[in-house]
């Protein structure tokens, strides 16, 4: 599944859905909301461990740190649907 089918299938969490459309939006958009999606901020598990979201490409993988304070960056870039038990919390 790519990300934009993620963020269109309402089945999945509405949370997700909205920070990873965030990371989906043109440069000027992404800038423009950046104050208030900074404090926004997106987790997963991934292979049993927890991970901060940092973006979602547009050929449909998520971007994932270990390093939940990193605002840029990735340690992993997976499948979205390898993600697991999103939520705003670690």
């Amino acid at each position: 599944m790519h990300v934009d089918e993620f963020i269109d299938d309402h089945k999945q969490d509405a949370y997700a859905r909205w920070v990873l459309l965030h990371f989906r939006h043109p440069a000027e958009m992404q800038l423009a909301f950046g104050p208030f999606m900074k404090e926004r901020k997106l987790f997963c598990t991934f292979e049993s461990k927890r991970y901060r979201v940092t973006g979602a490409s547009r050929f449909g993988d998520v971007w994932l740190t270990s390093d939940f304070e990193l605002e840029w960056g990735y340690e992993h870039r997976v499948a979205i649907l390898e993600c697991l038990e999103w939520g705003d919390s670690p």
